[in-house]
């Protein structure tokens, strides 16, 4: 098994699309749904955000060859440029957690100054030996719009 983080180019988004939708969908349902699987995927096609695949090139099965997904966004900010991690999920996430250290290379490549993202609590526990650590809290409260 040998799981590879790959970076999709953008004029390829709409045919690795379908690997991804729903991963994403549910990814965005868990996170409060402040987006929709289609924006997205727009936004990967613009090149607003990054789409990455968490994919076993020799796995025989096409059906078995996705573990994850990874969505990212260069923020440039006043003082710095960040890469956003805005999801990140998949399923047997031991055998692929070391591969930030690509998306990490790709931020440096780009001029980013951090990596961060807004995960579930358990992320902290998880991206601890890659140096990372939390800085803030996220809270949410919903508002009922009448």
């Amino acid at each position: 098994m040998d799981i590879d983080v790959v970076q999709i180019p953008h004029e390829t988004v709409k045919d690795a699309w379908r690997h991804v939708e729903q991963s994403i969908a549910d990814a965005l349902t868990r996170s409060g749904g402040y987006a929709l699987a289609s924006h997205i995927k727009q936004d990967c096609i613009d090149e607003k955000s990054q789409l990455w695949l968490l994919w076993d090139k020799d796995e025989e099965r096409e059906s078995n060859k996705l573990y994850g997904v990874i969505v990212t966004e260069i923020i440039q900010r006043p003082l710095i440029k960040v890469l956003h991690i805005k999801i990140m999920t998949g399923r047997h996430r031991e055998k692929w957690q070391h591969q930030i250290r690509k998306i990490e290379d790709f931020a440096t490549q780009n001029g980013c100054h951090s990596m961060e993202l807004i995960a579930r609590p358990g992320w902290k526990k998880i991206l601890k030996p890659f140096d990372y650590r939390e800085t803030h809290v996220v809270l949410v409260k919903q508002i009922k719009q009448e």
